[in-house]
């Protein structure tokens, strides 16, 4: 989902860092399409972090990072903060990023310069919603204003893998009856496990009885 019109970027999620260290607590707006197995702050801390699920992004579902030893941490798609995010304090940051508006990391374009607007996904049933922020001063810290109300934009979300679709079909068509996938992985590619229990996602991070989020 990763997109860029003008000086825009279009979030694809929100990672959280799940940890007692002073890393832990940080939210991350991603850019990229995919979630990364594994993230790290850049640093020389010895720690990393590694997704608590597998499968396509939920569409304004947060991932959750669970905090790991760094040498266990596996080469390759990896994400490293520090190289092309910065620090960034925006209000309204406990409803959307989670309470600790302090430890939010946002992306840059590029050429290492901050978008102009961001665009988050929030929580939505079928329709895609989001809200927007406007950059209002450039330093350190990025400054970032919520401009209006949240809005619905285009597509259709899977109720089964949270996934954002084009259209309706034939994605969902694909998942076949409940129980034929894991929630938020991609149709096809449970085929060589059991089907467990899934039903559709539920809003505010509260999944439904199975779902394997």
């Amino acid at each position: 989902m990763e997109a860029a019109t003008g000086s825009r970027v279009d979030a694809s999620a929100i990672l959280q860092l799940i940890s007692d260290t002073p890393s832990g607590g940080t939210a991350i707006v991603l850019r990229r399409p995919e979630a990364p197995p594994f993230v790290v702050m850049g640093d020389d801390t010895a720690e990393g972090f590694a997704r608590l699920r597998r499968g396509t992004i939920a569409y304004g579902v947060p991932e959750s990072y669970q905090a790991l030893p760094r040498d266990m941490i596996r080469a390759g798609h990896i994400l490293h903060v520090r190289n092309d995010h910065r620090p960034a304090r925006v209000d309204k940051a406990g409803s959307i990023f989670g309470p600790e508006p302090d430890k939010l990391w946002v992306p840059l374009d590029d050429d290492a310069t901050p978008f102009e607007r961001m665009r988050v996904p929030i929580p939505s049933l079928q329709r895609p919603a989001y809200v927007e922020f406007v950059l209002e001063s450039d330093g350190d810290v990025l400054d970032y204003r919520l401009d209006g109300e949240a809005s619905v934009g285009d597509g259709y979300i899977c109720p089964y893998c949270g996934k954002l679709c084009p259209q309706k079909e034939p994605h969902t068509a694909a998942h076949g009856v409940a129980g034929h996938t894991h929630a938020g992985v991609a149709v096809g590619q449970d085929q060589d496990g059991p089907a467990p229990e899934t039903g559709p996602l539920e809003l505010r991070g509260h999944h439904g009885p199975g779902a394997q989020l």
